[in-house]
């Protein structure tokens, strides 16, 4: 029997890992751990319980706390886990605090690190920040690396760990393909959103989100006044507004109590689904929703100065517009830039089997007395 630790703190990570976690537990001779850091406490509620699962190990961290210290506070609460449970390999995902955290004391540990979402690439250490260097730290760390896309195995290739990398497409893909399923038997999620926000959803709206730190000054006015005169011209924005202090402080300066923009506090997974499937175009900073919006043949506007995911942009479905407010109305107002496909369409992130992929290389890594899925 082998011990597999799977370490996550964040929404996308629970969403990302939770298809990799099901895969772990249906693969006999493995034992699967799941470590929570709460890193995002708040919206983390009802993830995992999605695909029926649920932590074995909880850390209880301040994450008010200056980002220098985080790394190495969460590394104390993991060195004693780990110590406890003694894993064969630790698996994180992506670039997050947490998972960086993870990643250095398993190192430290001895213990074996498998990358989920290896190999992005902005090409500049401060953009975005601290992501960037966080998944150059892990990857440098991991003995498993699971690309998501050729690109990025290209990446590993060319920085020495072409021989560890194995292409796997995206793991969201997978996660949004089941809780799509799980979505379509739930119209009451439709119908309590609808009620929060005065419309129906079957009607033209933008689905904008912003919170990225490296965008925070002069670039988050600039996207807040493009959406103030969307607004303006008749679009309907929906802006789901993330808890940090920064972002909320310039929602109450500039777009408070505007019309045509609905402001609602950050979405559980499944209501945020339902407006990401029947939005008519997405205007975003976040580097998940360049992954998910090609699933439904949603177009996004991607508010950033680099994006680490060329496909997104490579494929047609994504547009990198900076924080150029005239730029974005511009792009918006064209109707040529806002055409969608419907349902669910070939993502250039994966096809849904990723998990499995994944699985399966960390069963031969670990061992020939490992069992079939089961």
């Amino acid at each position: 029997m082998k011990t597999v630790a799977i370490v996550y703190g964040t929404r996308p990570e629970a969403i990302k890992l939770a298809p990799v976690i099901v895969a772990l537990k249906k693969t006999s001779n493995i034992k699967a751990v799941v470590i929570c850091t709460g890193q995002h406490k708040e919206l983390l509620e009802g993830i995992l319980e999605i695909w029926g699962l649920k932590n074995d190990h909880l850390i209880a961290s301040d994450f008010n706390r200056s980002a220098s210290s985080t790394i190495p506070g969460l590394m104390v609460g993991l060195e004693k886990i780990f110590l406890d449970v003694a894993p064969d390999l630790v698996v994180v995902q992506g670039d997050t605090a947490t998972a960086t955290a993870a990643a250095l004391q398993a190192h430290a540990l001895h213990i074996q690190v498998a990358h989920v979402e290896a190999g992005l690439r902005s090409g500049d250490l401060w953009n975005p920040w601290p992501e960037e260097s966080n998944r150059r730290i892990i990857d440098s760390i991991a003995s498993l690396h699971f690309a998501p896309t050729k690109s990025a195995a290209k990446n590993l290739e060319q920085e020495g760990y072409g021989a560890t990398t194995s292409i796997t497409g995206n793991t969201v893909v997978d996660a949004l393909v089941y809780a799509s399923n799980v979505l379509n038997n739930h119209a009451e999620v439709q119908q309590q959103l609808e009620s929060l926000l005065g419309f129906s959803l079957d009607e033209d709206f933008i689905l904008f989100t912003q919170h990225r730190r490296e965008g925070f000054g002069e670039g988050q006015t600039q996207v807040f006044r493009a959406i103030l005169d969307l607004a303006k011209m008749g679009h309907r924005v929906v802006f789901p507004v993330h808890l940090n202090p920064v972002v909320r402080d310039k929602v109450n300066e500039m777009l408070l109590n505007q019309p045509g923009i609905h402001l609602i506090s950050p979405q559980a997974y499944l209501p945020f689904l339902a407006l990401l499937r029947k939005c008519t175009l997405i205007i975003s900073d976040s580097g998940g929703l360049q992954e998910e919006a090609p699933t439904f043949g949603k177009k996004i506007l991607i508010t950033r100065l680099t994006t680490e995911r060329p496909e997104v942009v490579e494929s047609g479905f994504g547009l990198l517009v900076g924080y150029n407010s005239e730029q974005i109305t511009k792009l918006v107002t064209s109707e040529s830039q806002i055409s969608q496909q419907t349902g669910i369409v070939s993502n250039p992130f994966g096809d849904g089997n990723s998990s499995n992929l994944i699985v399966s290389t960390i069963v031969e890594t670990l061992g020939p007395d490992l069992g079939e899925m089961k």
